[in-house]
């Protein structure tokens, strides 16, 4: 009977252990906090790098911590994003996590929610930024073989495919600037790089000059950019 009575009492220790740790555990869970989200799905979405972070995820949590400039976001100006990011931050966290738990988790329902009850004037947020497939990527890199000039403004280009120009791909965008039916100021993440001087000077090369920069680096994009760093 000793053992009968052991093992059942190990039981029910067993059992009041989980129960206890189960309460413990929904008592005393640390919520999540739902800043980081909400700051993404303000953003364009399209990881161009303009901000210095390695994507608009890395962006996020950087304005999070109060390690980046609301302001950081160059694509977002024009779309409000700022003055939703002040929003966020300024909004008291509990009520965040209070909007957040509300609707289950999404992000996007939660920013709109959280839009809606502020009261402020806030743009509305463009469509998601569609990037290029790869498909498309590959086909237009395969034309710039038949334009020198627009092979050269490709290799100056940050050559990220954000679609922020509107054009399928980085190869699609230089083709354009090269026929000069497009602005190379479209190119927001190659403002840092000064890809619009770079340009410039391509665009004023004659078709000799051209074709001499495309012999001597083989056409190889990193080789070509080496000669318009400076």
């Amino acid at each position: 009977m000793t053992i009968v009575y052991s093992v059942l009492f190990m039981s029910v220790l067993g059992v009041g252990a989980g129960i206890f740790l189960a309460f413990a555990s929904a008592k005393f869970a640390v919520k999540k906090d739902p800043r980081i989200a909400l700051i993404e799905a303000s953003l364009p979405g399209a990881n161009c790098g303009a901000c210095g972070f390695p994507g608009c995820a890395a962006f996020a949590k950087a304005v999070a911590e109060g390690k980046a400039p609301i302001e950081g976001c160059i694509p977002g100006k024009r779309s409000g994003v700022p003055e939703k990011l002040k929003l966020i931050l300024d909004t008291d966290i509990d009520k965040l996590i209070a909007l957040f738990d509300e609707n289950e988790e999404d992000a996007e329902k939660t920013l709109e929610k959280l839009l809606a009850s502020s009261g402020k004037a806030v743009k509305a947020a463009p469509p998601k930024i569609q990037r290029p497939t790869q498909e498309e990527i590959d086909s237009y890199k395969e034309k710039l073989k038949e334009n020198p000039r627009a092979a050269v403004i490709f290799a100056v280009l940050p050559n990220i495919n954000c679609a922020l120009c509107g054009s399928p791909g980085c190869a699609a965008f230089a083709i354009k600037v090269a026929n000069k039916d497009e602005d190379i100021a479209k190119c927001v993440p190659g403002k840092p790089q000064n890809v619009s001087q770079k340009v410039a000077k391509i665009m004023a090369l004659s078709e000799a000059e051209l074709q001499k920069i495309i012999e001597e680096t083989s056409g190889e994009p990193a080789e070509i950019k080496k000669k318009f760093a400076s």
